[in-house]
Formats: C-alpha cells, structure tokens, sequence
C-alpha cells in the first residue's frame, strides 16, 4: 500500500508539473502576441467609440473616433474633426481592451502627411497646433512635403482658394500637436 501512494504522489507531481509547464508557455505565448499589438490595432477597435487624448502640447482631446491611420487618429470633438499624429499623443483615456486586425495595402500606407493632402486638396481650413506650449495657428494647407506642410495664414475675409498675398508658414510634422478641421461628416 505504501508503493500505491507513492505513485499516486509521483502522478499528481507531474501533472501538477506538466499544468504549471503548459499555463507558462501560453503566458509567453500571449505576451509575445500583445507585443505585436500596434497603437493604429488598438484606436482601430476604437472606431465609433468616445476616447479622450492628451497631447503633448497640453491639449486634452475628448470625441469620437472616425478613422485611423498608420500614424494618426480622428476624432470628432463638438463637430469639427481632430486630427491627432501618433507623435503627438501623450496618454490614451477610455479604450476598450481589444485590438483590431492590423492594417494592410493602402490602409497600412496612410501616414500622417496622406491626411493632410486630403485636406489640402479640398482647401479647408484648419486650426495647426503646434508642440509646447501650445500655440495655434489658423489658415489652409497649400502644399504637403515628405515631413512638412505650408500653411496658408488666413485673414477674414479672404478667399481660401487663392494663395496670393497670404503669409505663409513652413511647418515640420514633427511640430504639429493636432490639426483642427470643420466636420466633413465621416
């Protein structure tokens, strides 16, 4: 009867062994999983979703989200549309804990300047924070570089379309806190 115990022991050893072997590997396996998690897979599963943003400009920016790009997020914050560069963000309040499917082809290709094309080409205008302190400017996006815009300074009264006679400004990306748009809808 002692034999019988003893291997009753030894069996409950190695399953025990055998359990704690098998819950270790699927921790690393989950850890090196979530290490692959990208910023734009975690805002993608916040699409129609309220999210609130800090940037490091000391904006605080609270709204629903629209789209996501490969390096920004947009959100609609009291109907105009917010775009915020992964860059400038500083901490994410409110996500769910899901991460959406990464993106792929053209989707995986829309950096921060494909954004500012977009709102170049339709001639809005826009309100460019930049980093800290915060300092804003307002007027239209003339031309997007490979790493910069030119931005058109506004004035009242003058017609967005036509940049003759308007100041401009010379702006790097990696100045530019957020950029404030009137709300297209999305």
């Amino acid at each position: 009867m002692r034999w019988d115990a003893l291997f009753t022991d030894l069996e409950a050893q190695l399953h025990s062994a055998s359990v704690a072997h098998r819950e270790g590997e699927i921790r690393d396996r989950t850890r090196t999983e979530q290490s692959r998690v990208t910023m734009s897979q975690r805002l993608i599963a916040q699409i129609g979703r309220h999210l609130s943003v800090s940037t490091r400009g000391g904006r605080t920016v609270s709204g629903l989200v629209t789209n996501v790009g490969s390096a920004w997020v947009s959100l609609v914050v009291e109907g105009r549309s917010v775009v915020v560069p992964f860059t400038a963000v500083q901490v994410l309040r409110e996500l769910d804990r899901v991460a959406g499917q990464p993106l792929t082809g053209v989707e995986a290709r829309l950096g921060f300047g494909s954004v500012l094309r977009e709102l170049s080409r339709d001639r809005s205008v826009v309100a460019l924070w930049l980093g800290s302190p915060a300092a804003q400017v307002i007027g239209v996006i003339e031309r997007v570089g490979a790493d910069f815009l030119e931005l058109g300074l506004s004035s009242a009264g003058q017609d967005r379309r036509s940049s003759q006679g308007r100041e401009g400004l010379t702006i790097p990306f990696t100045s530019i806190d957020t950029v404030d748009a009137a709300h297209s809808g999305a």
